[in-house]
């Protein structure tokens, strides 16, 4: 299948957007072409394919990775300054004294060419394509076309469209099998599409293919046939990696393999992150506290969800989490050598191309000085106008209370023949 074809095939997860379904069919063609190498070289295996293939995600998307270690970098090193002048507005919550908090705050972050809002836009960049991943290693045969081979010849052994009532029935006739075609994503809860069929097959476990044989007798031979390279591919160091690991009970070890190693490589990964990020947090105490809470929960919550999501997604974390750990080692010794003046410098002169190309001034030390004192101005300016509307009013209540003092029976008098004077001219 080449890859126009691959992706006119969507599965049965819901589509979030096009632009969404055409990066996870980009991953699924690459996993495919893993997938070709690693058979053509003798190891026809899905969890050797999802590490090589969690390698190369990562390769890609090392450049924000980069990134994101320079801006915790940089955010550590401006973090004294952004604390003096939290510290200098401390109290002070009128209008005026949190617009020029903002103005320096923006200043300092452009004296060190960092964006306010660089972090939020890299993560933007990368949870489409980490849906995306899941897309594809929830569903592998919906995506991988040489993976899809062997349940396709199954399908049509049994009849193709012509057998999904067959399937249907054979899918509701047992509680463990329905749970199946949630955990396929087949919407309604009902085969409709051949396509269907595979996706509910790639789910079972080996006591529910051998149910499947005899309820599916005329297909045996092709069952027979096929069924041991599906076992083969899904076959990880004896664990199924279609099946969760809950398959198995608590009390075998199988079950449990794979969730540890998630949460220890999670929790090993998050530790070497947490280094660079916390020294970006300085001075911000409920933040710190906020991020070593998540560093103790993230490897807690990958343990448990590795129990009740495919064995396969527990190796693709796996995978991640340790490939993160060794590529944030690297970072953090690199840049703990790497001058901060240069690196500044290397930012600045970047942030000055794009501000050149928009027609704007180079950013230095006048230019931030400048910004500052317009926003001053315009604080000055806002204030001033909100003093003069409490003057005016003041001044109102003021000439109103004139208008109507009543010191005697005769002002009370004239301050009712001036009401019936107003009411008659109308």
């Amino acid at each position: 299948m080449d890859f126009i074809t691959l992706t006119k095939y969507s599965g049965n997860l819901p589509i979030i957007s096009p632009i969404f379904s055409f990066i996870v069919n980009i991953m699924g063609y690459i996993m495919d072409l893993i997938f070709k190498a690693t058979s053509t070289l003798g190891w026809t295996n899905i969890g050797l394919c999802i590490i090589l293939f969690t390698i190369v995600t990562r390769i890609l998307m090392f450049p924000m990775a980069y990134n994101q270690g320079k801006s915790s970098r940089l955010m550590s090193a401006l973090q004294p300054e952004i604390k003096a002048i939290q510290k200098k507005y401390a109290g002070r919550q009128d209008q005026q004294s949190m617009m020029l908090q903002q103005a320096e705050i923006k200043a300092v972050y452009e004296k060190y060419g960092v964006s306010m809002t660089g972090g939020c836009g890299q993560l933007i960049i990368q949870m489409p394509i980490i849906f995306a991943l899941y897309r594809v290693i929830l569903n592998i045969p919906a995506y991988v076309a040489s993976v899809k081979i062997p349940f396709q010849n199954i399908v049509d052994a049994i009849g193709g469209d012509a057998a999904i009532d067959a399937v249907n029935n054979f899918a509701h006739s047992s509680e463990a099998l329905t749970k199946l075609l949630t955990t396929a994503r087949i919407s309604g809860g009902n085969i409709a599409t051949s396509d269907n069929i595979i996706d509910f097959l790639y789910n079972l476990d080996p006591t529910q293919w051998d149910l499947f044989k005899n309820a599916f007798s005329g297909a045996a031979d092709a069952i027979s046939a096929n069924y041991p390279v599906i076992e083969q591919m899904n076959n990880f160091l004896g664990i199924n990696l279609a099946t969760s690991p809950m398959a198995y009970g608590l009390t075998s070890v199988k079950a449990w393999i794979i969730p540890v190693l998630a949460g220890l490589a999670q929790f090993a990964a998050t530790k070497l992150m947490s280094k660079t990020q916390t020294q970006a947090m300085e001075g911000n105490d409920q933040m710190a506290q906020t991020m070593n809470t998540m560093n103790y929960m993230m490897p807690l919550m990958s343990v448990v969800f590795c129990f009740s999501f495919a064995s396969g997604i527990g190796v693709y974390w796996i995978a991640s989490s340790v490939l993160m750990g060794i590529q944030q080692y690297f970072l953090n010794k690199h840049f703990a050598k790497t001058n901060i003046d240069d690196l500044v410098k290397k930012n600045i002169d970047k942030a000055n191309k794009k501000r050149a190309k928009k027609g704007l001034p180079p950013i230095d030390e006048k230019s931030l000085e400048d910004e500052v004192k317009r926003a001053q101005a315009k604080a000055d300016a806002i204030e001033a106008k909100k003093q003069q509307k409490i003057d005016n009013a003041h001044a109102a209540i003021e000439k109103n209370n004139d208008y109507y003092e009543l010191t005697s029976i005769a002002d009370r008098a004239k301050m009712v023949e001036q009401f019936n004077n107003k009411k008659n001219r109308k």
